[in-house]
Parts: structure tokens; sequence; C-alpha cells
């Protein structure tokens, strides 16, 4: 059985080749995230390859049948942005030109996945919201020490029914 996780690097990378630029993935709770953006942040190789960023937020749960699994998944679709800009120019700048395209080939490719069932006509129930706050305020945490800025498109309650593939690995 293919890990929920993998089915969305493979939706991710789907995403990038829609998108036509490269788009990092990541998995894991807030600490986690932040804890790896902010060593990818003090790495010369890693640090352009930040941003954008769609992270798939666990813990989630997974409802099982027999051939299918459902659950509800909570995302972030991340872009650095200048804390200099107004509203206006992050809507310009971020909103319009980054993450509302990355959010349609987010979409399409979810549509496009082999790994999905299709139950909502390529409709696929979520709460989509546009947080500017982050790109203003920063990330507030006091438990780590996150320096960027970011805007930030939430993808909450995606509800998708997972196909259950059989994977036959070698067996020791």
């Amino acid at each position: 059985m293919k890990s929920i996780n993998e089915v969305f690097r493979d939706i991710v990378s789907s995403t990038s080749a829609i998108y036509g630029k490269n788009i990092s993935f990541m998995f894991g709770d807030w600490d986690y995230v932040s804890g790896i953006l902010t060593e990818w942040a003090e790495s010369p190789k890693m640090s352009k390859l930040r941003f954008p960023l769609i992270v798939l937020y666990s813990p989630y749960e997974e409802h099982h049948t027999s051939k299918t699994r459902t659950s509800d998944f909570d995302l972030d679709i991340m872009v650095d942005t200048l804390k200099e800009y107004t509203n206006e120019e992050r809507e310009e700048v971020s909103y319009k030109r980054i993450l509302r395209p990355i959010y349609e080939a987010f979409i399409e490719s979810i549509g496009k996945s082999p790994d999905i069932i299709h139950n909502y006509n390529d409709e696929f129930p979520l709460i989509y919201i546009e947080d500017f706050r982050y790109g203003r305020k920063g990330i507030e945490d006091n438990n780590k020490p996150f320096k960027d800025f970011i805007d930030v498109t939430k993808i909450r309650n995606l509800k998708l029914t997972i196909k259950n593939i059989k994977c036959y690995g070698d067996r020791i």
C-alpha cells in the first residue's frame, strides 16, 4: 500500500510540472517543518529550494475500507515574501503570480492522480484560505526561531479517497 506521504509527493511533483517551476514538498507537524526550513535557510544548496513549498500536516486519520482509504487533510502552500510589502503588493506578487497558480495546478494534479478516486467530478471538498498575516508579522512561535516572512494559502479539510494499491516488494 502506498503511503499518503508518497501519494502527496507524487501530486506535488505533478504540480511542479504543470506550474513549470520547482515546488518543494514536506510533511509533518509545524515544529518539524519550521525546523527543516530553518536548517535549509542556512544551507547554500537548499536555501533556494525552500519556496514555494507545499506542506502536508500530520497527524491525519485514515479511514480504511477493504478497497479505499478516506481522510481529511490540511495543507499549506507557502512562498517567501517581503515584510515591507503592503497587502496590495503581496496580493499581486505572492497570490496572483505564485500561490493561486500553484493552487490551481495542485487541484489539477489531484484530479489526474491515479491514486485518488474521483468521486466529486474533480471538485474536491475543501476550505480555501488566503492568509496574509505571516507576510506582515512573521510566524509567532516561541519554541523555534523562524525568521522567514511567508504568504500562505491554506487548504483545510481536503476530503480525498485514496486507492489501496498493493505494493509487493522483495522480502528478506
